[in-house]
């Protein structure tokens, strides 16, 4: 169901005028018909609620008030949050010649409240035929809060009896008063419409295509497997240390009486646990040195990882198999968890780096990067290769006006190693529509479905939608081994083959390695082994879904 009242544009063929219709220019939409307002991508969830987006019965887009609060909780803003972007029609009062508009938006940083990057007026005389009369670019105000009014003069004006104001949405836009200016007397200068096709790509980035595999260094399949936990919470149990075996039924497909049959995932992100991201650990270079040794602690994680990638190679009579291992580039400030009260020397030059500065920032950046590789390098993991980094936050920090500049470094700076930078936002996270202009190579959007009693399968389809529309990829999530996970788990593999996202890039959260596709392994309960022998199929572009059997 969509959250906006569905409405139909009601064609005309004889347009109505204006009563005592003039040659002033004004404002149009003063006392005319908000018809409709629709998104490109689903509303759902909490953003499905008046806080981020205003129903469309209200008036602030048309009442004629400014505001001169900058700040996002002022009622003169009307709302809009995610959608990926908007449409709004309106009817004026009679057919018109249109020649400007203005719109005034909020920018404050700190609430992620953000300038649409561009804006596009179409106008329609009939409500059938329309045409795009002008579009703006680059929407653009240094400052950090404030109230920016886009406004242009065409140049000439248009015969209109509707106008549709379209602007791209990624995370949340606030708009006060949206103007039409013209006069109510169509003079017959006036450009008729022509009716040409509109077409939203340009301003909705929408490719309307999965991403290829060479996009990712040739990854079809990538597990993320999470590595360490914060030291004092280690117990002894190894989580945070992969083992070879465990890895064994990731890298090969085993059959029920556990002969290696086949490969299975070709591509191994490490990450580290939420416990580490959350302690002090992840927020000082004890701890980042702490990850990197644990990265690469012997006969465990990447060590077992090449281990098990050289007796697959060997078992299956594989030349020259080589296993995809990715990274993390860790943060360099996180807002959430415990914060230590400096950060510390990572580098070892006496001097505690400074995570306020883009300097200082770009330095640790730097320093995680470089230290990662050349630890990688000098361990000579002949079965492994490293193409690509993994940005590792879920969301983009547009209220930190340090990060876009440091995403934008950071794959500058992997490009010039020839690497590639990617990201892995949750549903409709905040930068997810425009993953590519921040400067990553890949993003791949979770649609969060299995972790959410209250979240309809809809979503499922929705994150494909959402995804092969803005050349995203899509990760796969299973969270836990009863029954009803087990189903929700199966909904995705169904999803995936009936939309086309299987024959993408495609990446798998299962929680810490073993993780549930080892549990599904090693169970003899055949309805928990199916999730195994399912994600085997779907991973190799051969699962049917049980709804077309």
């Amino acid at each position: 169901m969509s959250y906006y009242t569905k409405r139909e544009v009601t064609p005309v063929t004889n347009p109505p005028a204006w009563e005592n219709p003039d040659n002033t220019v004004r404002n149009l939409l003063i006392g005319s018909e908000l018809v409709s307002i629709s998104s490109v991508a689903p509303i759902d969830g909490e953003t499905a609620t008046p806080r981020y987006n205003t129903p469309d019965t209200e008036p602030q887009l048309t009442d004629g008030v400014i505001s001169d609060v900058y700040d996002f909780n002022d009622p003169r803003w009307f709302r809009f949050t995610r959608g990926t972007g908007r449409a709004v029609v309106f009817r004026l009062g009679g057919l018109s010649a249109v020649s400007g508009f203005r719109i005034g938006f909020l920018k404050q940083d700190s609430a992620a409240v953000r300038l649409p990057r561009g804006v596009d007026i179409c106008c329609s005389e009939n409500g059938t035929d329309w045409q795009r009369v002008y579009k703006c670019r680059d929407i653009y105000s240094d400052e950090y809060e404030a109230r920016v009014c886009v406004g242009r003069e065409f140049g000439f004006s248009c015969r209109a009896l509707y106008v549709m104001v379209e602007f791209d949405v990624i995370q949340h836009v606030w708009v006060d008063e949206i103007e039409i200016l013209g006069t109510t007397a169509v003079p017959d200068t006036a450009r008729k419409v022509e009716g040409e096709c509109l077409d939203k790509d340009e301003l909705m980035r929408i490719v309307n295509a999965y991403p290829k595999f060479d996009d990712l260094c040739g990854i079809h399949n990538l597990l993320l497997a999470y590595n360490c936990i914060p030291r004092d919470k280690r117990t002894g149990d190894g989580r945070g240390e992969i083992t070879y075996e465990e890895f064994l039924p990731h890298l090969a497909y085993y059959d029920k009486l556990g002969v290696m049959r086949d490969t299975f995932f070709d591509g191994f992100l490490f990450l580290p646990y939420s416990v580490f991201t959350y302690s002090k650990y992840y927020k000082c270079a004890e701890g980042w040195h702490d990850y990197i040794d644990n990265l690469f602690v012997p006969d465990r994680n990447v060590d077992a990882l090449n281990r098990a990638a050289a007796t697959v190679g060997s078992a299956l009579s594989l030349r020259d198999y080589k296993v995809n291992v990715c990274f993390s580039v860790l943060h360099t400030k996180v807002r959430y968890g415990d914060h230590p009260d400096k950060f510390g020397d990572l580098d070892g030059d006496g001097a505690d780096e400074d995570m306020e500065s883009f300097e200082g920032r770009k330095k640790a950046i730097k320093w995680c990067i470089d230290e990662t590789l050349s630890r990688f390098e000098a361990g000579n993991y002949e079965n492994l290769t490293c193409g690509a980094l993994y940005w590792f936050e879920e969301d983009v920090a547009y209220g930190d006006k340090l990060e876009l500049p440091l995403i934008q470094w950071t794959a500058d700076y992997l490009h010039s190693l020839g690497k590639k930078l990617f990201w892995i936002p949750y549903y409709q996270a905040s930068g997810y529509g425009e993953w590519k202009d921040v400067g990553f190579d890949v993003a791949c959007m979770q649609p969060n479905f299995a972790f959410r009693d209250g979240i309809p399968v809809q979503r499922l389809y929705d994150n494909a939608d959402i995804t092969k529309r803005l050349g995203m990829c899509y990760e796969l999530e299973i969270g836990g081994s009863d029954p009803v996970n087990v189903e929700r788990y199966m909904k995705y593999l169904d999803c995936g083959a009936e939309t086309g996202f299987m024959h993408t890039i495609k990446m798998y959260y299962q929680g810490g390695v073993p993780g549930e596709f080892h549990k599904a392994f090693v169970s003899s309960d055949p309805e928990l082994r199916k999730v195994y022998d399912s994600t085997y199929l779907f991973a190799k572009e051969k699962y049917v879904s049980r709804n077309t059997k």
